[in-house]
């Protein structure tokens, strides 16, 4: 079992090694289904460095594991999850047999064994206090320093960093943004999380030069291979693991 390390330190030191850190996109996607248990405990086996999941609010205030804001793509329910109780959405399949998990048991699965992305789905739907729940259960959990929260809604990263100033946070950005560093500074995040075609190396670096690391999703194919062999960022998200952790940890 890995020795438990803030994700400051794990980003810090791979750089010295001149590694790049890998993470389990919803766990293993490929092969298990996304965002459950199973997914995560798959990717974990594999040997990641971290994994990521989604968090939404349910219509009781818990804090529930999915991608979506509706149910109809990834189980077999319908409707919007805000609309769903803990209790309904826990009969649901999440596919596979699997239930939709709390933040907490993916929290626990990762404890000692990789760093945790935890995306906050505050767009285009906003859940009101998801900030304050999430930094409440982490800090419950006594699970800080090893989480990175993100997310495409840039205030409610603000809002993290304003209640918990140890957490670690990312914003998300789909292109390539004019002045990067200043994104991250105007949020106060630590980490520029970017789809990796809308990144360039001039950008790699000029988060570097300002203190700062740069995340990229979603790694499956030959060309974002390539792409991340020259372009060299911090960390990067896959959703084939088992076939791509291998190669992106010899880069």
């Amino acid at each position: 079992m890995a020795s438990q390390l803030s994700l400051g330190h794990r980003y810090e030191e791979a750089r010295a090694a001149g590694r790049i850190l890998v993470g389990g996109h919803r766990g293993n996607p490929e092969e298990h289904a996304e965002n459950t248990l199973a997914s995560y405990r798959s990717a974990l086996e594999l040997g990641v460095d971290l994994i990521e999941c989604d968090v939404h609010l349910t219509a009781d205030d818990e804090l529930i594991v999915i991608h979506d804001h509706t149910l109809d793509r990834t189980t077999n329910g319908t409707g919007l999850v805000r609309q769903k109780t803990l209790a309904e959405l826990r009969e649901l399949d999440a596919g596979g047999g699997e239930r939709l998990p709390l933040l907490e048991e993916v929290v626990e699965l990762a404890r000692g064994r990789a760093g945790l992305a935890v995306e906050l789905k505050q767009a285009p739907l906003p859940y009101p206090g998801l900030e304050e729940k999430v930094v409440d259960a982490l800090r419950r959990l006594d699970f800080i320093e090893e989480v990175c929260v993100i997310s495409f809604w840039h205030p409610s990263i603000r809002r993290v960093k304003e209640l918990e100033p140890r957490l670690q946070a990312g914003i998300l950005e789909v292109g390539r943004p004019v002045d990067a560093v200043a994104l991250l500074r105007q949020s106060g995040a630590e980490v520029f999380s970017v789809h990796w075609s809308g990144a360039d190396r001039e950008l790699v670096e000029q988060v570097h030069a300002g203190g700062g690391y740069v995340g990229v999703w979603t790694v499956d194919d030959e060309v974002a291979m390539a792409w991340t062999s020259v372009m060299r960022p911090d960390s990067v998200f896959t959703n084939r693991p088992r076939e791509l952790l291998p190669r992106l940890k010899s880069l």
